[in-house]
């Protein structure tokens, strides 16, 4: 890591951090609805244009190309808590989130950006803007990142958060979620409307990073979105989530089936490449090379480059002895105390260009969200009886396909989907210590005639795969689900012993609320202690309870 021991959080009301700022306005002019399809001056179209592309590289942060934040974001929490990634570097001694030990300089660092990079601008021009589809937008903007963010931490000062005042009271999860629905349902609306009326309007969509300047898209984007967090709250709010997840999937424009959601822009640089190629601060999870290769997985070698690629000769372990690790794929065991820095070369990082040009540029696209996820979510609700267009057992193999055919295996898929093999064991090719047999307990073949819990492993362990490398996503799923099966971590030194297996629920509040926003801190720990919990990393979210009883 390059710039971690440089970061200094700056203090400051959470309040003034996220003012809005500057202002624009729609015109109803007729001149200049027929000289400008946006309907704005140049100057109000380049500040509308500002702010939707500000919001859109925070998704998947990297705002101002400094990639930490990213890493300190997203990469050195949920990516390894998903099983995805994990650490080969010896970060504060082996003190650090990896081993549970919880950074406050990282953590508090999503708690601060969300709000300045997603929030505001998304807010600024709910303010501002009333065309239908720039509305939409904002909203579906708001809810792609704001949601990741209440994932991440739990209540939030969401609905007070924009209103002023030295004190900001926080949201409840529930309360939160029920706001996101209906910004959707708003902007499904919005969007299905103009559709209907004019089709895609490029020209409209000039700021447009992610769906390829398609109304369409965004509409299609908004509805899976829709998808994704109803079946976030199945377990809490079974009612609610069947009837957002079956309006998501009976709008008539549908969900995503032939595009993937990423932020395409050619002056941004894909934050978790950098981390690995430029900082050696990153490899493949273990659970992640125990599952794919026990399914033969052809995707394994179009998402981890192997051993010795950046490296001349073999790599020798402990003893001196060589490993034969160069040309193969090897994952790390999370929360392992590494002993010395780049000691652990012989490990594969993650590589997210499907392109086949250069598996190691940095220029590839941030991901958002993959088609291959809105087929599996619709077979996680056809096997609940929701109204979903189809079989589960049809969607779930669909999934798979599209899969495929992203990183262009498709030729394995025949026999893909009719294979028996489980994970298999993992073998550590430096520490034997560190071996583990294979959890992940079901096959790829669809068990037609197995329980309603194995079908749920299996369409959550392939929307795992297949959703590679967007971390927070699968931390998210697996925390609701317990899936798949993950691998338990080498060192827990929190204050948790039952953490080990079920792994961190969420992160701590950012830890400046608690000097200048002290009495909105305390109202989201009175959230937390409603339910029982505190503000710690065992603490479940709303929407997060003990995994089983489908």
């Amino acid at each position: 890591m390059k710039t971690i021991n440089k970061f200094n959080l700056k203090n400051g009301l959470l309040a003034a951090s996220i003012m809005v700022l500057g202002t624009t306005a729609c015109t109803n002019n007729f001149e200049e609805l027929n000289t400008d399809p946006t309907g704005l001056t140049s100057s109000q179209a380049q500040q509308v244009g500002s702010f939707m592309q500000e919001a859109q590289r925070s998704i998947y942060y990297n705002q101002t190309n400094g990639n930490w934040e990213y890493q300190l974001i997203q990469n050195l929490n949920a990516d390894l808590y998903s099983g995805y990634l994990a650490i080969p570097t010896p970060f504060a001694s082996n003190n650090n989130n990896s081993q549970y030990v919880m950074m406050d300089g990282w953590n508090n660092q999503g708690f601060k950006d969300y709000f300045l990079h997603v929030m505001k601008p998304c807010v600024t021009l709910l303010e501002t803007q009333t065309a239908d589809d720039y509305v939409a937008i904002a909203k579906i903007l708001k809810v792609a990142g704001m949601s990741k963010a209440v994932d991440t931490y739990g209540p939030m000062p969401y609905s007070k958060a924009v209103k002023g005042g030295i004190f900001i009271e926080y949201d409840s999860e529930e309360a939160i979620y029920k706001s996101f629905f209906e910004d959707l349902a708003d902007a499904t609306q919005r969007l299905t409307a103009f559709v209907q009326k004019s089709g895609d309007v490029p020209a409209r969509l000039n700021f447009d990073l992610m769906c390829g300047k398609s109304h369409t898209t965004w509409l299609q984007f908004a509805n899976t979105l829709r998808l994704r967090l109803a079946m976030r709250v199945v377990k809490v709010a079974p009612d609610l989530a069947k009837k957002e997840a079956e309006a998501a999937v009976a709008n008539p424009y549908g969900v995503l089936e032939k595009v993937n959601i990423e932020v395409k822009d050619e002056n941004t640089r894909n934050p978790l490449m950098v981390i690995c190629r430029d900082y050696n601060d990153c490899s493949i999870g273990a659970s992640f090379e125990s599952i794919l290769k026990g399914y033969n997985d052809p995707r394994l070698a179009k998402m981890a480059l192997p051993v010795g690629w950046m490296n001349k000769g073999d790599i020798k372990d402990k003893s001196g002895k060589e490993t034969n690790s160069i040309g193969k794929i090897y994952g790390v065991r999370n929360g392992f105390e590494v002993p010395t820095a780049g000691e652990y070369k012989m490990y594969s990082i993650p590589m997210v260009n499907t392109d086949g040009k250069d598996p190691m540029s940095t220029d590839y696209p941030l991901p958002i969200m993959k088609r291959a996820e809105s087929y599996f979510l619709r077979a996680e609700g056809a096997l609940r009886g929701w109204a979903m267009k189809g079989t589960a057992e049809d969607f779930y193999k669909e999934g798979i396909r599209v899969s495929f055919d992203d990183y262009k295996v498709s030729a394995d898929y025949n026999a893909y989907i009719e294979g028996t093999t489980l994970a298999a064991d993992y073998v550590d090719p430096h520490n034997p210590a560190l071996n583990m047999k294979g959890m992940n307990d079901v096959p790829v073949k669809f068990m037609t005639g197995g329980t309603n819990e194995q079908k749920l492993q299996q369409i959550i362990t392939q929307k795992w795969i297949a959703g590679f490398p967007e971390g927070l996503n699968a931390w998210s799923e697996y925390r609701r689900t317990g899936y798949p099966k993950l691998f338990p971590i080498i060192a827990n030194k929190s204050a948790f012993p039952e953490l080990t297996t079920l792994g961190i629920r969420r992160l701590p509040f950012c830890q400046s609320e608690k000097s200048f926003n002290r009495q909105g801190y305390d109202s989201g720990v009175k959230i937390l202690e409603a339910r029982g919990g505190k503000d710690n990393i065992a603490t479940r979210l709303w929407w997060d309870t003990p995994a089983g009883n489908f």
